[in-house]
């Protein structure tokens, strides 16, 4: 089990150290809002270019 899961794309999503900024995180709350009809959070971002 513990090969399959080195060489597995697991192993990379739980060894991998992403980068969270805080102004990104900021960013996706002021535009969340909670849709009741399907359960789910929806957000508009933008890229800045």
């Amino acid at each position: 089990m513990a090969e399959f899961l080195r060489e597995s794309r697991v192993a990379k999503a739980i060894s991998n150290k992403t980068v969270v900024y805080e102004s990104h995180v900021r960013a996706f709350w002021d535009t969340a809002r909670f849709d009741e009809s399907d359960n789910m959070i929806h957000a508009v971002l933008r890229k800045k270019g």
